[in-house]
C-alpha cells in the first residue's frame, strides 16, 4: 500500500485506523485470526478484517456473521 497515494485519495482516516491495528471499514480490533492464506493477502493489502472481507466479496457469506 502506497501510503502518499492513499493520502492523496482522502484515506487519511482509514490509514489511521489501519496503523492502530484496526479494520478500516468497519473499525474493529484486528484479531489476526484469518480463514485462509487469500484472507491474509487481502488483509496485507486492505487492511480490512475478516467479517468485512465477507461482506464485500462474499455477501451471501457475509450475512448475518
Amino acid at each position: 500500500m502506497n501510503r502518499e497515494i492513499m493520502l492523496a485519495a482522502g484515506f487519511g482516516k482509514e490509514l489511521d485506523l489501519i496503523k492502530e491495528g484496526k479494520c478500516p471499514t468497519c473499525s474493529a480490533e484486528i484479531d489476526h485470526n484469518f480463514r485462509d492464506e487469500l484472507r491474509l493477502k487481502e488483509y496485507k493489502i486492505s487492511g480490512m478484517c475478516q467479517d468485512c472481507q465477507d461482506k464485500i466479496f462474499n455477501p451471501k457469506e457475509g450475512v448475518g456473521k
